[in-house]
């Protein structure tokens, strides 16, 4: 089992899964499959200890721990949301709410509660 103990090792964890990605599924060996598999509990072991999620969190503090722990800056999380830097922004603002477009990338995209999510707004 791996475990990972710094920043750098987390960095590198998630550089060797988005290889095993970028080449495919279906294309991945039985050996290949069971690294990323390997990596997958050690980084997600390493995120809830090292940026875990507010108990009841509110929109501004999911889209944050997305953004810590994915390591995605405004833009990048924008697109990954399917919506305007802009509109983000406001979000992280408190300027605008999240629709229902947001929630739904949200939940699909980082798999997410759908409760946690309607909680939050």
């Amino acid at each position: 089992m791996i475990k990972i103990e710094s920043k750098k090792a987390y960095y590198e964890a998630m550089a060797e899964m988005e290889s095993f990605l970028e080449k495919g599924f279906d294309k991945l060996s039985a050996k290949e499959e069971k690294r990323l598999n390997e990596l997958t509990d050690a980084v997600e072991a390493w995120e809830n200890r090292k940026i875990p999620m507010p108990v009841q969190p509110d929109m501004k503090a999911i889209l944050l721990y997305i953004m810590e722990s994915k390591g995605y800056n405004q833009s990048q999380l924008a697109a990954e949301l399917g919506v305007s830097k802009g509109f983000l922004s406001g979000i992280l603002n408190g300027q605008k709410q999240a629709n229902l477009e947001v929630l739904k990338n949200l939940h699909i995209n980082f798999n997410l509660d759908g409760n946690l999510l309607l909680d939050s707004i």
